[in-house]
């Protein structure tokens, strides 16, 4: 009997370019896939920033306070970047009895936009500590240039052109209402040399970038630490500063999140980044405070990255608000159980 072979599939040579035909798809699939995911922006994932938390060593060995700070602030940074109310964030809070910290990408840096005003407020104090006769010299605003115009947030009083004002009314309004021009006038007395001076002598790590500065939030905190503490200015020129940040004209912030009576010491600044077409490809706003709670006054700063001015002033309320909500917990938990 003659035995016949059977054949059930495609003899060995078809087998194999139909295999090579079905691998080359599923590759190209896979290909496409990758494309459409991480080279296509805008589409289905887009990469966030990695939160980086961090605590002083305090924090790390047991404080639940302030470990319930930074889980609030971890919380919100990652629904706020979830929900794509903003690109980026760093957060930094310091409880200013204890010295105890706990931050969030505080070594990443931004534009310091109107921030760069109180080192420059420190450098005009310092001065003056050191020659008290600057104080009583009046400068003059020619007007050749308004400066506040490239503002988004303009400043609440402005400048007369003709006029000479005092260096105590040029520092109040540079810090108060953010004034450009009452800036400008500043640097012409003080040059930016002598601010990049400030900053090195300062240890504060920074990028000359685009006209601007940008530094970390955890750099530029110590400014304001320094101030708290007395420890750059003497007495009088330290309670100066804070003065000028106490009237702060930026109702859109931290000053919106806690109540009346709570005094804020504190400075914003805003950037809205372009290309070389026009085009915003970046919007920054930034607001570092002290905020002087009920016997527990502690140092919140807030930098952040979006699309929009409006969203990122939200931002800072929200943050501000549950920041202040949590502390306030905190001393009022600690209170009772004394």
């Amino acid at each position: 009997m003659t035995e016949t072979s059977v054949h059930t599939g495609p003899k060995p040579r078809r087998k194999a370019i139909w295999l090579s035909i079905m691998l080359g798809a599923a590759v190209l699939g896979l290909a496409t896939l990758a494309f459409v995911l991480f080279g296509m922006p805008g589409m289905l994932v887009k990469h966030k920033p990695a939160l980086v938390c961090e605590g002083s060593t305090g924090m790390m060995t047991g404080q639940k306070a302030l470990a319930r700070i930074l889980h609030k602030m971890n919380e919100d940074a990652q629904r706020l970047l979830d929900e794509e109310e903003i690109r980026d964030i760093a957060l930094y809070y310091r409880d200013l009895k204890s010295g105890a910290w706990v931050a969030i990408n505080k070594d990443k840096k931004f534009y310091t936009a109107s921030l760069i005003k109180v080192p420059l407020m420190m450098e005009c104090l310092e001065a003056v500590q050191s020659h008290p006769e600057l104080s009583k010299k009046y400068l003059p605003f020619t007007g050749g240039n308004d400066w506040s115009s490239r503002q988004n947030i303009k400043p609440k009083k402005s400048l007369e052109p003709g006029k000479a004002y005092s260096l105590d009314d040029l520092l109040f309004r540079m810090i108060a209402y953010s004034d450009n021009n009452a800036m400008q006038v500043l640097l012409e007395e003080f040059p930016s040399d002598n601010l990049y001076h400030f900053l090195a002598d300062h240890n504060a790590d920074f990028d000359d970038d685009d006209n601007d500065i940008k530094m970390s939030l955890g750099t530029y905190s110590r400014f304001f630490e320094d101030l708290y503490d007395k420890s750059y200015l003497n007495t009088a020129m330290s309670k100066k500063a804070l003065s000028y940040l106490a009237a702060e004209d930026f109702p859109q912030g931290m000053h919106a999140a806690v109540p009346p009576n709570v005094a804020v010491e504190s400075k914003f600044g805003e950037r809205i980044v372009k290309d070389t077409k026009g085009t915003v490809v970046n919007t920054q706003l930034h607001e570092v405070g002290i905020v002087l709670g009920d016997d527990h006054p502690f140092l919140l700063g807030i930098m952040t990255s979006g699309d929009n001015l409006t969203v990122l002033e939200k931002v800072i309320r929200e943050i501000s608000h549950d920041v202040y909500e949590e502390a306030e917990h905190t001393a009022n938990s600690t209170k009772n159980q004394t």
